[in-house]
């Protein structure tokens, strides 16, 4: 380009650029006219960040410690290299996002003076609960966490990039810490609402907000009690007297984004596992209504049964026995229902937990080895496959799943395609009751029997799982099969109820360790849809307890791996000498006594090398500490 056209684009783009100056002149704005970040929004903004159980913690994380807890078998049966960890998901960092905007919240609130930082400041102490839900699940599998100083640059002069980790004890000294002064403020003030829907969670209810932190202290608590039983019951103690009081029957923390909110896009069907045969066994004998919603039912209806009679083919021997059968006067066999307990019990079996069970002749009828065996042909000679097995629910954990009923082969099956809302249950009135109970056992001093809370435990968690049953519209909640007369929903009525409470397992009528059992073995169940805080039950009460008679632990190989090779922890690794957090984080991990290396894989180290908080309690499957 010559000198004569260079200053012709030249000129043009400055005209250009005046233009546009002009143009937008309107529109563009003085930083220092800006008005003030509205904090009712960024409240909201804030509850959209909490995530707990995200696709990745789900899919990585949470697969793991199902089989870990024996709670489930991995598809295809557990192999001897379960208990290594190979890829990890999100859980440890779940935390970050929200502190962040609790931080942004903090900081406007701070800004504010007189009369209008007195109406919003109570708004920054409703997140604290929250915030000590999530940072709890992050440090129950890695200890030390960054946190008190995490997502503090923008605050501070000069930025501050490298927050210290918190020891674990120092974490719990500031969540109780937090807890109190939310229940302090939301008990002691006056409160102006200014937040109203735009608190989708308790509508602005600050008497709900002050139960939920009062209640989280139970949480805490909980995971003392092999490290520092006494401060335990003291914090307990302090909960039953708190003017806030506990979370109640409709307090529950319901958790939805929007109508068309489905948690995350991403099919998580390879995590969602086979049921541990003990546990869907156990939960069967005893009518325990979770069953129904928190698995599967298999896909052996009515209709599917006839159809295998039909083509003359051979049913899994433990549907079979359940099937009662007739040949008509023409030798023609027909399906004419179920023996006891009926539907909808008789569509759950699970897998057992041993290693390489897959390989076993005895076990072809749950893993199919020749692939054959629960196949059936559609008359144009294409294969049908069945399974009789029951896997994890996978849409009570994420929503906007399509589900297709089981039907005879060339029939035209019903289909589930409908947008639904994910709602999640994170913490309610049920975990409250059944905690409560454990700890009146523990001694401390509570208004009400341990019978009394774990009654009220057990019902009130039947009754959450049948709410987000409902909520999340999961398969076979209120529709049956077109083609299966013998078809029934999995709404849970007042009979099954109290079916399921008038059960031996839940009457406390034994010793001090056969009580806690049955209070351990409640809370053990109602954690299925939350696996970190099924992990940190197992780990701290040793329940399931080898030798039980209700729901024992088994072995998973005599030698291959007992459960000193079942990890306590998630493994760590070495950062990079160029990571500015390098010295920071290699020294966290050493005192923690954590390998980091080469060897930071062995399920043995991450057995023995544990976090603050596991190191004096029972060793899987040994049963609670007295």
């Amino acid at each position: 380009m010559n000198y004569k056209s260079l200053v012709a684009a030249s000129l043009l783009g400055a005209v250009a650029l005046t233009g546009c100056q002009d143009q937008f002149a309107d529109i563009n704005s003085n930083p220092s006219d800006i008005t003030k970040p509205n904090i009712r929004f960024l409240f909201t903004e804030a509850l959209t960040e909490v995530e707990p159980m995200d696709y990745a913690a789900w899919y990585y994380d949470f697969a793991r410690l199902g089989v870990w807890n024996q709670a489930t078998v991995s598809r295809g049966g557990n192999i001897d290299r379960f208990n290594l960890i190979t890829e990890q998901g999100s859980t440890g960092s779940h935390v970050y996002d929200l502190l962040r905007m609790a931080n942004e919240i903090r900081f406007q609130i701070s800004k504010l003076e007189g009369s209008e930082k007195e109406k919003y400041e109570y708004v920054q102490y409703l997140l604290n609960p929250l915030l000590v839900m999530i940072g709890m699940n992050d440090s129950d599998v890695f200890g030390y966490r960054q946190y008190t100083e995490a997502e503090m640059a923008r605050y501070t002069n000069p930025p501050l990039y490298t927050p210290k980790y918190d020891t674990q004890e120092e974490l719990f000294d500031v969540w109780l810490k937090e807890l109190n002064e939310t229940i302090d403020y939301l008990t002691t003030h006056k409160i102006t609402n200014v937040l109203m829907k735009q608190d989708f969670i308790y509508n602005d209810d600050v008497t709900k907000w002050a139960k939920l932190a009062n209640s989280m202290k139970l949480k805490v608590a909980a995971r003392l009690i092999n490290v520092d039983r006494t401060r335990a019951i003291s914090i307990v103690n302090e909960v039953a007297a708190s003017e806030a009081g506990v979370l109640e029957e409709g307090d529950d923390l319901i958790f939805n984004k929007g109508k068309y909110d489905n948690h995350w896009n991403n099919d998580v069907a390879s995590s969602m596992d086979i049921g541990s045969d003990l546990l869907i066994n156990f939960m069967k004998e005893n009518k325990d209504t979770r069953l129904l919603s928190v698995f599967t039912k298999n896909d052996f209806n009515g209709a599917v049964v006839q159809a295998f009679l039909d083509q003359k083919k051979e049913l899994p021997p433990y549907i079979a026995e359940k099937a009662i059968v007739e040949t008509n006067d023409k030798g023609v066999a027909e399906f004419k229902g179920w023996k006891a307990p009926g539907e909808p019990w008789v569509r759950y079996y699970g897998a057992p937990l041993e290693l390489n069970a897959s390989d076993k002749e005895e076990y072809k009828w749950i893993f199919n080895p020749s692939g054959t065996l629960f196949t059936l042909k559609t008359s144009a000679g294409a294969d049908k496959k069945y399974t009789p097995l029951t896997y994890r629910n996978q849409e009570i954990v994420r929503g906007v799943y399509d589900f297709t009923y089981p039907d005879a082969p060339d029939a035209t099956p019903d289909k589930d395609v409908k947008i639904t809302g994910w709602h999640g249950i994170y913490f309610s009135a049920a975990e409250v009751n059944l905690l409560m109970a454990e700890f009146k056992l523990l001694g401390a001093n509570l208004p009400k029997s341990a019978q009394d809370y774990l009654t009220e435990g057990a019902r009130l968690s039947a009754l959450s799982y049948d709410k987000a049953a409902e909520l999340n519209e999961i398969p076979y909640y209120s529709y049956t099969c077109k083609n299966d007369k013998h078809d029934a929903t999995i709404k849970v009525t007042q009979q099954m109820l109290a079916e399921m409470l008038e059960s031996e397992v839940l009457q406390l009528n034994g010793s001090m360790v056969e009580n806690l059992e049955k209070v351990y073995i409640q809370q053990y169940i109602h954690y299925m849809t939350n696996p970190i805080d099924q992990y940190v039950t197992v780990r701290r009460s040793g329940i399931p307890m080898k030798g039980s008679e209700l729901l024992p632990w088994q072995d998973f190989h005599p030698t291959l791996a007992t459960t000193s090779d079942i990890p306590r922890r998630f493994r760590v690794t070495e950062p990079k000498p160029s990571d500015q957090l390098y010295d920071l984080t290699v020294k966290a991990y050493t005192e923690q006594g954590f390998t980091y290396g080469a060897d930071n894989n062995v399920p043995s180290l991450l057995n023995s090398e544990r976090i603050w908080y596991d190191k004096n309690a029972p060793q899987f499957g040994a049963g609670p500490q007295l």
